[in-house]
């Protein structure tokens, strides 16, 4: 079947409800076939990678891969090929988000937002061709930069060609929910696929356009950039707001009806690529499944222009600063590791500043992480700050939520994934609260007009329904009252509370806590003039796995961290974290 006969019947043979779904393959491929033959789709993977085509070729490279002296993971090693290793890629990187099925629906999808892309559908939102579907250059460049303004992170430590193996893998759910969707609608119609046709249309919508052509876009001009401004205040305005801070009026939602925010162009957080070619080609044709639309009724010559206002909304180093990087942490041997985080030892001790995103987008935080790492042969210290403008110690009323800050560890040569590892790839998890430090506040003080009945093994008949009695107390209760107390639950309200928690996790919504004998990790935290500072320290050998990880001088440990801001609400899954970080354990002497 030829492209025109796809778009003169708009069906395959079909009528009814199915035609609908037929006509969305001719809306789709029609500017593609204005100009030319479909090209071949994607080939199913191979094991010798060809040359990634589309957008990717006509970028620099990406400024993410490890250098040659930083040490770099390795992913999973498998002897099959071809597509047994793209799913096994797929399973390790993006399942837990993205779904087994492709379908957006991972385990740890309702942590996210936005919220992960639904491959079945199609409607990819960064692609470089004319008829809205991608390159596998397109998508290679959202894996090596991954996607600004999301929970999307990078993937440095993948090699090109897997990369292209993992694109490729992409495209096939693409095609599948093609055929699951025909399938579907056949069988309620009564009627059989013809298996041949329903190729051919899988084919045709899951072929790349012709990537859309970008004339030369001149050196910026004061002149240029006030003709941009002049078509962005009559057509942006409403979304973007008069500044460019994403504070429009309107009221916006995605094709799946989810509610979504147009970008704060000030801040330079481009989830595509912020070159001007790339700018160009999404103002030109918009981003499929948003609301941001596509501009075809504007000049080549106009878009040029928005595109150089756009950019000079932000400068070249804010553009390239939020995109996460995978960095080096290096802990220096010392004497002795310090515990406290006002020790002046701690002076001596370079930070490595990391980047931080949310998890469930918002454009109000903080982006970045200090990170300072000692060692003296038996412990490790990390000092972490991060800057916070108010103290939320307490979270005591249903309403609070604590400040708190953790780091996840993982030794071994294939990283697990990065939310909280996986199954048969469990991580040690160190975290502080400012809540735990700060002690439990008296129930009454935070809820002045709270009542109670009496506790039948802690009172007989009592005067008064007030909170404060003395058999109310806690310390008052015997353990058949507060089990969790005496089972030793971490965070049972007690005398002997650590603000320290070590945790184990195989998965996103795993994460359990090590039995009392297991709780090692020591922690201190201060707060002065905006900022957090947290130390916490462990022993660096320990008996067994229950105990955590266990960490030698010379050792490479893969550590990514997160930071709760209490004020925020953030809680839980709700966020802000860094990708997989490398922690260098020196040896004595360097």
């Amino acid at each position: 079947m030829r492209c025109q006969d796809v778009i003169q019947t708009g069906r395959l043979r079909h009528s009814g409800p199915r035609q609908a779904v037929i006509m969305s393959v001719s809306i789709a491929i029609i500017a593609g076939c204005a100009k030319s033959e479909p090209q071949p789709a994607a080939p199913a993977p191979k094991s010798t990678p060809k040359t990634t085509i589309g957008e990717e070729q006509q970028q620099p490279p990406s400024p993410l891969q490890p250098s040659a002296s930083q040490p770099s993971p390795k992913v999973a090693q498998t002897s099959e090929s071809g597509p047994q290793r793209a799913q096994l890629l797929y399973v390790q990187h993006c399942g837990s988000c993205h779904g087994e099925k492709g379908d957006g629906q991972g385990t740890a999808a309702r942590f996210l937002f936005p919220k992960p892309r639904d491959f079945r559908n199609g409607q990819f939102r960064l692609v470089s061709t004319t008829n809205g579907f991608p390159t596998v250059g397109d998508i290679q460049t959202v894996l090596s930069r991954g996607m600004p303004g999301s929970s999307m992170p990078p993937w440095p430590n993948i090699s090109k060609a897997d990369q292209q193996l993992l694109a490729e893998w992409i495209v096939e759910f693409r095609r599948e929910g093609i055929r699951d969707v025909e399938r579907a609608m056949a069988a309620e119609d009564g009627e059989e696929v013809d298996e041949e046709e329903l190729r051919e249309v899988v084919q045709l919508l899951t072929t790349p356009g012709p990537v859309i052509e970008v004339p030369e876009i001149p050196a910026a001009s004061p002149e240029a950039i006030e003709r941009g401004k002049q078509l962005y205040l009559k057509t942006c305005v409403g979304c973007h707001g008069k500044e460019g801070k994403g504070d429009g009026q309107e009221k916006m939602v995605d094709a799946k009806g989810l509610p979504a925010r147009p970008r704060d162009l000030t801040k330079g957080i481009f989830k595509g690529s912020p070159d001007p070619q790339s700018v160009y080609r999404r103002t030109q044709a918009g981003m499929p499944g948003s609301p941001m639309p596509a501009t075809p009724k504007v000049t080549p010559e106009q878009i040029a222009d928005l595109v150089h206002f756009v950019l000079s909304l932000s400068d070249a180093a804010t553009r390239e600063a939020v995109v996460l990087s995978r960095e080096k942490i290096v802990a220096a041997q010392v004497e002795n590791a310090p515990q406290s985080p006002d020790d002046v030892a701690w002076n001596a001790v370079t930070p490595t500043t990391l980047r931080l995103t949310p998890l469930w987008w918002r454009d109000d935080f903080e982006p970045y992480l200090q990170v300072r790492a000692v060692h003296d042969g038996n412990a490790v210290s990390l000092k972490l700050s991060w800057v916070d403008r108010s103290t939320d110690t307490h979270a005591a009323k249903s309403e609070a939520f604590e400040d708190a800050v953790a780091v996840e560890l993982y030794r071994g040569d294939v990283e697990p994934f990065l939310g909280m590892g996986a199954a048969k790839s469990s991580i040690d998890v160190w975290m502080w609260d400012a809540d735990r430090q700060s002690g439990a506040p008296d129930v009454d003080a935070v809820n002045p007009n709270l009542v109670v009945d009496n506790y039948p093994f802690s009172e007989t008949v009592v005067a008064t329904a007030e909170y404060a009695r003395p058999g109310t107390k806690t310390a008052n209760q015997p353990d058949l009252s507060l089990p969790a107390r005496a089972g030793g639950n971490q965070i049972s309200p007690g005398s002997d509370v650590s603000s320290a928690t070590s945790l184990e996790a195989g998965g996103p919504g795993t994460v359990t806590f090590r039995p009392p004998i297991s709780q090692l990790v020591k922690a201190q935290g201060v707060w002065h003039d905006g900022q957090w500072s947290v130390v916490m320290t462990r022993q660096l050998k320990v008996d067994d796995a229950t105990q955590g990880v266990s960490i030698e001088p010379g050792d490479r440990i893969s550590a990514a961290f997160a930071v709760w801001n209490g004020s925020k609400h953030d809680r839980d899954g709700q966020k802000l974290i860094t990708i997989w970080q490398d922690l260098v354990l020196e040896t004595d002497g360097g």
